[in-house]
C-alpha cells in the first residue's frame, strides 16, 4: 500500500534525524511471496551449477546483478516509493549502482562496521552521495542476523575505525518491510545464531548522477534485459545524459542544457 504524505513525510524526516527509515508493508504478501521464491530458487541453482558466492564456511551467500535473474528484481529497483525516498537523499537524476540479494545463514558472523560512503575521503559532504534500500525478505531479528547499525553514525562525516569496536543495534521488522537508509550510516550484517533459520534480504543501492557505479552494468548486462527495460529502468543504468554532458555520446547534442 503506498504510503500517505503524511507518513512520507515522517519518513524523510527520520531519514534526516536518524539515519534510516523503516516502511512496513512496502511489499504485499503476494509480492513478497514471489520476490522471496524467486530468489530462494536463484540461490539454490546457484550452488548447485558452482556459481555461487558463498562465504562463512557455508553459512552465507550473496547473489549478485539480480537484474540478470528474474523480471521481478527489474521491477523491484524501479518501485516507486522506495525511489521517491531515495530521491529525497539524493535529489533528481540518481543511479542505480547495484542491486544484489544477502542470505545470513545459521553460523554467520557479523560484517566488518562500515558506511556505504567509506571510499570516500573523509569528511565526507554534508548531504548524501549514496543510498540504499534492504528489502526484508524474512522477519529480520536480533537472533537471524538482522542488520546492526550504529544510530545516527551519518552525522559523524566519516566512517568507522576498524580497530576499535561500536556498540550497535538490530533494526528489526516483519517480512516486506523496506529499510531505507543514509549511505553514510555505519552498519554491517548481523551474526545469525539460530539453529536453522536463514535470512534473505535484497539491497537496491543508488547513488548520485556524477558518481561511478559499483555495477558495471554496461557490460554485465543482459541484452534481453536491456531490450525490455523502462524509460525509467534506463535511466537508473545510465542510459541517458544528466545536466550538462555527464554520460553523453560523442559530445554534446545542440539542445543539451548549458551552463
Amino acid at each position: 500500500m503506498k504510503p500517505t504524505p503524511e507518513e512520507m513525510t515522517r519518513y524523510q524526516a527520520e531519514l534526516e534525524e536518524q539515519g534510516y527509515c523503516l516502511v512496513h508493508d512496502a511489499l504485499d504478501p503476494e509480492h513478497l511471496r514471489e520476490v522471496r521464491e524467486a530468489l530462494v530458487r536463484v540461490a539454490a541453482e546457484e550452488i548447485a551449477n558452482g556459481t555461487d558466492y558463498v562465504y562463512e564456511n557455508g553459512s552465507n551467500q550473496r547473489v549478485w546483478v539480480l537484474l540478470n535473474k528474474g523480471r521481478l528484481f527489474e521491477e523491484l529497483v524501479q518501485d516507486e516509493t522506495a525511489l521517491e525516498l531515495v530521491g529525497h537523499l539524493l535529489g533528481p537524476g540518481f543511479l542505480l549502482s547495484n542491486t544484489n540479494a544477502n542470505i545470513a545463514g545459521p553460523g554467520g558472523k557479523p560484517m566488518f562496521l562500515h558506511s556505504d560512503t567509506d571510499y570516500v575521503p573523509a569528511p565526507f559532504p554534508p548531504y548524501a552521495l549514496v543510498t540504499n534500500v534492504m528489502w526484508f525478505l524474512d522477519d529480520f531479528t536480533d537472533a537471524n542476523g538482522a542488520t546492526r547499525i550504529v544510530p545516527m553514525s551519518h552525522r559523524r562525516g566519516h566512517g568507522p575505525n576498524y580497530g576499535k569496536r561500536y556498540e550497535t543495534v538490530a533494526v528489526e521488522g516483519p517480512a516486506g518491510t523496506a529499510m531505507v537508509f543514509h549511505g553514510g550510516l555505519w552498519h554491517q550484517t548481523g551474526p545469525n545464531r539460530t539453529e536453522s533459520e536463514k535470512r534473505h534480504g535484497i539491497l537496491t543501492y543508488y547513488c548520485r548522477p556524477f558518481m561511478r557505479q559499483q555495477e558495471n552494468f554496461f557490460k554485465s548486462l543482459k541484452d534481453e534485459v536491456l531490450e525490455r527495460a523502462t524509460p525509467r529502468l534506463r535511466q537508473l543504468l545510465g542510459y541517458d545524459m544528466w545536466l550538462g554532458g555527464v554520460g553523453a555520446i560523442g559530445g554534446l547534442p545542440r539542445d543539451a542544457q548549458r551552463f
